[in-house]
C-alpha cells in the first residue's frame, strides 16, 4: 500500500513539475506575442497615417491637375477661335513674343506641378522589420 501511495506521489510530483514548466513556457510565449502585437498595431497606425497623408496630397494634386486641364482647354478654345495664320502673317514678331511668353508660362506651371509630384513621397518611410 505504501508503494502505491509513493508511486502516486511521484506521478503527481512529476505531473506538477511538467505543468509548472509548461506554464512558464506559455507565459514567456504570451509576453513575446503581446510585444509582437503592439509592434504590429504601431506599424498599422503608421501606415494609416501615411495613407491618409498620401490621399490628401493626391486629392490636392488632382485638384491642381483639373485646374491645369481647364486652363489648357481654355487655351485650346482660344487658339481654335483665334485666326492664327492671319495674325502671324500680319505681325510675326509680335506673335513670336506672345507665343514665347505663353510657352514660358506653361513651362513654369509644369515645373510647379513637378515639384508637387516629387514631394509626394516626402515624410513617408518604410519601417524596418524588428524581428
Amino acid at each position: 500500500m505504501q508503494q502505491v501511495l509513493i508511486g502516486i506521489i511521484i506521478v503527481l510530483g512529476l505531473g506538477g513539475y511538467w505543468l509548472y514548466n509548461e506554464n512558464v513556457t506559455l507565459k514567456t510565449n504570451n509576453v513575446s506575442l503581446e510585444k509582437a502585437i503592439a509592434t504590429q498595431e504601431e506599424a498599422i497606425k503608421t501606415l494609416e497615417n501615411d495613407f491618409e497623408l498620401q490621399t490628401q496630397q493626391m486629392n490636392e494634386l488632382s485638384l491642381k491637375s483639373q485646374a491645369a486641364q481647364r486652363e489648357l482647354n481654355r487655351y485650346t478654345q482660344f487658339i481654335q477661335n483665334y485666326e492664327l495664320s492671319a495674325k502671324i502673317l500680319a505681325d510675326p514678331i509680335e506673335m513670336q513674343r506672345k507665343i514665347n511668353n505663353g510657352t514660358k508660362h506653361i513651362m513654369e506651371n509644369i515645373e510647379e506641378i513637378s515639384v508637387v509630384v516629387d514631394d509626394l513621397h516626402d515624410g513617408l518611410q518604410l519601417q524596418p522589420n524588428s524581428d
